[in-house]
C-alpha cells in the first residue's frame, strides 16, 4: 500500500481510532500466534506485548500505542509506559505508534531508553497506521469505514481480506490435503474464528467451477453468501429457493431442508465442492442419507463442538481426516477472539422434581414466572444495562414472556424465532446494533453460525445441561468488535440435574480432556485447576456455590478434582466478602464446607495455603 495512495478521508478515520479498543485490537489480530500469549505478561499495562521472530532469533516485541485520546503525546502521557519497558524481560523491539503529534521529548525518551537497552526500535505515525490497516483489510481507502463480511458498505472489497492465525493453517492445511488427493476433511475450530472464509478461500483456490454449501439455517448462509461473494463475486452465488435446480458454474446456497425437499435435482448435479457447516448435524440419519446421495470431488465438513450427546464421532463422515483442530479456549487465548465476563447467578427455581426425560412443557412451568423475570431484568440492568443483548430462551411462549416483561420495563425488546419472517429477523438484528433494540429473545435459531460482532451481552435463561450447547451459546458474544473489550455471560444457575458441571465448562476444552481428568494433587497451582482462559473473568453467587457443593459431594458424583474446585471457588469468594484472605476459623465460621474438606483434598490446610499461593 504505497505512502502516496492514503488519503485525508483515510487519515481521518485513522485519527479517530482508539489505543485499546480499535488500534491494540486491529495489531492484536494481525500479531496473533497459537504459540503465544497474546498480551505477554499480565504485570505489565498499557503496553501490548507479543512474543515475534526478529532477524532470526525470538523475543518480545512491545507496543506503546496513542490513538485519539492524545491528539499530541506529552512527555507525561508516555513516560511511565517508556519506563516499563525496563522491566519487560526477553525484550527484542519496542513500536512507538501514535496517530497524533509526538513531542520531541518523548521521541527522545524512547529512543534513548531502547538504545540503553540494547533493542530494536522503531515509530509507527498516522500513516503507517492507515497503510496497514488498509493492507490487512481493517479500514476502507475510500470513506474510512469498518469493512464488515469481506467488503465495505460502498462496495469496495480487499483483494487480500485479513485471515487470522487459525484461518492461515487451516487453508495451508488444506492445500496438503489436496496435494495428496485426500477427497473428504474436517475443520474445527471455535465459533466466530473465520471457518466460512476458509471455505470460501479454499473453494476459490482449488479452481472449484461447481460448489454447493449447505447448512441449517439462513443466518448461517447470510455469512455464507458475504464470504462467498468476496472470493468468487456477487454474480457467481446463487442462493436456491423456489425448487431452483443447482448451476453447475455457481456457488450454490441452500439449507438442509430445501436440500431435502429437492433432492431429486441434487442427484443429478456433480460437484465439484461441497460444504457442510455445522458438521456436527452430519451425524443425524437425515444428513447421512442426504451427503450420500451427493456426487462431489472434495467434500468439506466445518464444525466448532464436534462432540454430541449420542457420543458419534463425527470425524468418521471424513473419513478420520481432521483438517485442522483448536478449541474455544485457543481462540480466546490468542486474541482472535474476545474475552469474557461471567456471572453465574442464583436462580430461586427448585428444578429437583423434574422427570429425567423433561418437556418442554415442563421446562415452562418453571421459567415463566413473572417475578422471575423481573429478577432477570433487575441482574441485566446490574451488570449489562444497554448492551446489546441475546437471551436464550426455552421456547417461544418463554422467549415472548421475557421480552414483554423487558418492554414493560421500558427496554426496547423482541423474540427472535423460528417461526420470524426472514425481513424481520434482518430488520431486528439491524435495530439491535444501531441500538434501537436492547434485547433479542431468542429460542435455538441462534445458537449456531449467526455473524453478530457487536453483541455484548449473553442471557442464559434455561438449565444448560449439554457442554455443546454452553459452548455454543458462549460463542456468540465472542466475536471481536471495535469498543467491545469483553462480552458479559450472565447465567441463572438453580439446583437443576449435573449443574456442577458449568465449573468446568469454563476450561473451554472438548470433553476428551475433561474425561482425563487432572486432581488437585497433579496440578501446580489453583489457577491451572480453574482453568480459566486468560482475560477472562468467571464470578458465582454464594447459593449457586452451595449448589454445586451439593451437587458434587453425592457419591455418585464426587471427584478430587469437582470437589477442589468448588472449595477454590468458595474461598475466593469469602475472600472478596472479607477483603483479605480468609483464615481457617474463617471457613468453619461462614461456609458450608468446613476446613476439614481443605484438609480431605488437599492434606492439610497448610498444603492448601501454598498451593493457592504458587
Amino acid at each position: 500500500m504505497p505512502a502516496d495512495k492514503v488519503t485525508d478521508i483515510l487519515r481521518s478515520a485513522v485519527a479517530q481510532l482508539h489505543e485499546s479498543d480499535d488500534i491494540e485490537e486491529f495489531l492484536r489480530a494481525i500479531l496473533s500466534d497459537r504459540a503465544a500469549t497474546p498480551h505477554g505478561p499480565a504485570e505489565i499495562v498499557d503496553i501490548l506485548t507479543h512474543r515475534i521472530e526478529l532477524e532470526g532469533s525470538n523475543g518480545l516485541a512491545a507496543f506503546v500505542l496513542k490513538g485519539r485520546s492524545y491528539p499530541t503525546v506529552r512527555p507525561r502521557d508516555a513516560s511511565h509506559q517508556i519506563y516499563r519497558l525496563e522491566k519487560i524481560d526477553d525484550l527484542a523491539l519496542a513500536v512507538f505508534g501514535a496517530t497524533g503529534i509526538v513531542l520531541d521529548g518523548v521521541k527522545e525518551q524512547f529512543s534513548s531508553t531502547c538504545k540503553r537497552l540494547k533493542i530494536f526500535y522503531t515509530f509507527l505515525d498516522i500513516d503507517d497506521f492507515a497503510r496497514l490497516f488498509w493492507a490487512y483489510g481493517f479500514l476502507c481507502p475510500r470513506d474510512g469505514n469498518r469493512i464488515k463480511g469481506g467488503r465495505c458498505t460502498c462496495g469496495y472489497a480487499p483483494e487480500h481480506s485479513f485471515l487470522n492465525v487459525l484461518q492461515q493453517e487451516a487453508l495451508s492445511q488444506l492445500r496438503l490435503a489436496h496435494a495428496l488427493h485426500q477427497t473428504k476433511g474436517l475443520v474445527i475450530l471455535p465459533p466466530s474464528s473465520g471457518k466460512t472464509r476458509i471455505a470460501a478461500r479454499d473453494a476459490r483456490a482449488a479452481a472449484a467451477q461447481s460448489v454447493l454449501y449447505v447448512a441449517h439455517t439462513h443466518e448461517i448462509l447470510d455469512v455464507a453468501q458475504s464470504e462467498f461473494s468476496a472470493s468468487f463475486g456477487a454474480a457467481s452465488v446463487l442462493r436456491l429457493q423456489g425448487g431452483q435446480p443447482p448451476d453447475a458454474t455457481k456457488v450454490n446456497l441452500a439449507t438442509i431442508q430445501y436440500l431435502t425437499a429437492n433432492l431429486a435435482q441434487f442427484r443429478k448435479s456433480s460437484f465439484d465442492y461441497v460444504v457442510i457447516d455445522e458438521f456436527h448435524h452430519a451425524a443425524a440419519p437425515t444428513y447421512r442419507k442426504l451427503v450420500g446421495e451427493l456426487s462431489y470431488s472434495f467434500l468439506l465438513g466445518l464444525t466448532a463442538t464436534p462432540f454430541r450427546a449420542d457420543r458419534q464421532d463425527i470425524a468418521t463422515l471424513c473419513d478420520g481426516k481432521i483438517i485442522v483442530q483448536y478449541e474455544l479456549r485457543s481462540g480466546v487465548e490468542m486474541g482472535i477472539l474476545t474475552p469474557y465476563h461471567y456471572f453465574g447467578c442464583f436462580d430461586d427455581i427448585d428444578y429437583g422434581d423434574l422427570p429425567i426425560g423433561y418437556t418442554i412443557k415442563d421446562l415452562e412451568r418453571k421459567l415463566i414466572i413473572k417475578e422471575r423475570h423481573e429478577a432477570v431484568i433487575q441482574k441485566w440492568s446490574e451488570l449489562a444495562d444497554g448492551k446489546p443483548t441475546l437471551a436464550f430462551c426455552c421456547s417461544h411462549e418463554h422467549a415472548r414472556r421475557v421480552s414483554d416483561t423487558f418492554v414493560a420495563c421500558g427496554i426496547p425488546s423482541t423474540t427472535y424465532l423460528s417461526t420470524t419472517e426472514l425481513a424481520d429477523r434482518a430488520s431486528f438484528v439491524a435495530r439491535l446494533e444501531r441500538g434501537h433494540l436492547k434485547v433479542l429473545c431468542v429460542v435455538d435459531v441462534l445458537n449456531e453460525g449467526a455473524d453478530l460482532p457487536f453483541i455484548e451481552c449473553l442471557l442464559f435463561l434455561r438449565p444448560t445441561e449439554s457442554k455443546r450447547i454452553f459452548l455454543q451459546q458462549l460463542g456468540r458474544g465472542l466475536r471481536r468488535h471495535v469498543g467491545k473489550s469483553h462480552c458479559t455471560v450472565i447465567d441463572f444457575i438453580g439446583n437443576f440435574r449435573n449443574a456442577y458441571k458449568i465449573v468446568e465448562y469454563h476450561g473451554l476444552r472438548p470433553d476428551e480432556f475433561d474425561q482425563a481428568g487432572a486432581g488437585a494433587r497433579s496440578v501446580g497451582t489453583a489457577k491451572a485447576l480453574l482453568d480459566i482462559p486468560i482475560g477472562c473473568k468467571v464470578n458465582f453467587e454464594d447459593r449457586v456455590l452451595d449448589i454445586f457443593a451439593n451437587q458434587a459431594l453425592d457419591p455418585k458424583n464426587a471427584t478430587r478434582e469437582n470437589i477442589s474446585r468448588i472449595l477454590i471457588n468458595r474461598y475466593l469468594r469469602l475472600s472478596d466478602r472479607l477483603g483479605r484472605m480468609p483464615n481457617r476459623r474463617d471457613i468453619d465460621r461462614y461456609e458450608l464446607l468446613d476446613s476439614t474438606f481443605y484438609d480431605r483434598v488437599f492434606g492439610s490446610w497448610k498444603r492448601f495455603l501454598t498451593f493457592m499461593h504458587e
